[in-house]
C-alpha cells in the first residue's frame, strides 16, 4: 500500500508550492503504476494538514482495511512483477 499525503491544496502548505509539485507528480504517476500492474487501490493520494490527527487515523484504517481486502497474495504478486521495473528505472535515475 502506498499513501502520499500533502497539505490541503491550493495554499496550506508552508513549503510554498510543495503540495502543487507532489499533485503533478503524482497524478503522472498513479496512472504508470497501474499500467505497470498495481491494483489502483493501493496507491492513494491525501490532502492532510497537520492538525487532523483523526483524520489521519480513518485513512491508515481505511488503507488497512483495502489491504486485508486485497490479500497478502495478491500484493506480493504485484511486488514481485513491480519490484524490477522500479530497480530498473531508479538505476537509470541515478546514472543521471
Amino acid at each position: 500500500m502506498v499513501l502520499v499525503s500533502a497539505c490541503h491544496l491550493p495554499y496550506d502548505c508552508h513549503y510554498i508550492s510543495g503540495n502543487w509539485k507532489m499533485k503533478a507528480r503524482m497524478d503522472a504517476l498513479a496512472p504508470m503504476l497501474q499500467k505497470l500492474g498495481m491494483s489502483p487501490e493501493r496507491f492513494r493520494v491525501e490532502y492532510v494538514s497537520a492538525a487532523e490527527g483523526v483524520h489521519f487515523a480513518e485513512l491508515i484504517r481505511e488503507i488497512d482495511a483495502q489491504k486485508k481486502a486485497l490479500g497478502k497474495d495478491k500484493i506480493k504478486a504485484e511486488n514481485a512483477k513491480l519490484r524490477p521495473i522500479i530497480e530498473n528505472m531508479l538505476k537509470r535515475k541515478k546514472q543521471k
